[in-house]
């Protein structure tokens, strides 16, 4: 149950922290369970926001290198032997991705043997997408975790204030007055929680809006980086390129003369016209 501050001690808080500090000494044990929890969030949430920084550097540094590499590189397939030395951006690994397929087994010299020639492209246009897919899953690890933070620590504070509040009016049942004195103090306690779980909610709405922004802004550029690569492998000669359905699909139907029997049916004939 929440502790009533008495007016003497309430005007020794003479400051901010004094005023926060007195009013956890004198708040009930469930409250400040309530504020070790939110100060675990908030811990937890500036944890996850400084790893993401960490990823969202390392994957600028690896695309970067891997765009001043390619600068003047008629032949992708040339830096395959580089790529290994840079910094593992999502970029340098959809690409080593794509040099993998084209040099397994199943993924070399058989594009002239397939019935579709362009199935050794698709193939590696499947190795370039599916890397970049486990790439970003792993950048939005930890994002769910700070979003769930940002949304629930406010109610959670929320809560731990309608405790104390509650506790306050089961006290202030029980004096003998019902002065502003008596009740201010105890709802300045309560009112603790409500401060501490906006003050973690508020940095962790703006670090995952942020996070999230420059998240998608990588996938953007890696999606761009695929489509660019493939078309530079087909232009290097090393990719089949593609054939188009309506080529491909397309049925060779013989020219009826008029002299002969015209088929329509399965056994049924008509007559050449004239007959």
């Amino acid at each position: 149950m929440t502790m009533l501050l008495t007016p003497p001690v309430l005007a020794q808080a003479t400051s901010f922290w004094s005023l926060v500090n007195s009013s956890i000494r004198h708040s009930s044990a469930i409250e400040n369970i309530i504020l070790a929890f939110l100060v675990f969030c908030s811990i937890l949430s500036w944890a996850i926001a400084l790893w993401k920084f960490k990823g969202l550097r390392t994957a600028r540094a690896g695309n970067a290198s891997l765009d001043d590499a390619l600068v003047g590189v008629d032949d992708p397939m040339a830096l395959s032997a580089r790529t290994g030395s840079m910094v593992p951006g999502p970029n340098v690994l959809i690409y080593q991705a794509a040099v993998r397929s084209i040099d397994s087994p199943a993924g070399a010299s058989r594009g002239g043997t397939d019935v579709r020639t362009d199935r050794r492209t698709e193939r590696v246009q499947l190795a370039m997408e599916h890397a970049s897919r486990k790439e970003f899953t792993r950048l939005h690890r930890g994002m769910d975790i700070l979003a769930s933070i940002a949304s629930a620590t406010p109610f959670i504070g929320l809560f731990g204030t309608v405790l104390g509040i509650m506790a306050t009016f089961q006290l202030l049942g029980t004096a003998k007055s019902a002065s502003l004195s008596v009740v201010a103090p105890g709802i300045a306690a309560a009112l603790i929680a409500t401060a501490a779980g906006l003050a973690v909610a508020i940095p962790a709405v703006f670090l995952y809006n942020w996070l999230s922004a420059r998240i998608d802004e990588f996938q953007e550029q890696s999606d761009m980086f695929i489509e660019t690569l493939n078309h530079s492998l087909i232009t290097a000669g090393v990719l089949p390129a593609p054939v188009s359905d309506s080529n491909a699909n397309q049925v060779h139907h013989p020219r009826h003369d008029g002299t002969g029997p015209m088929i329509v049916g399965d056994g049924a004939q008509l007559p050449a016209s004239g007959r």
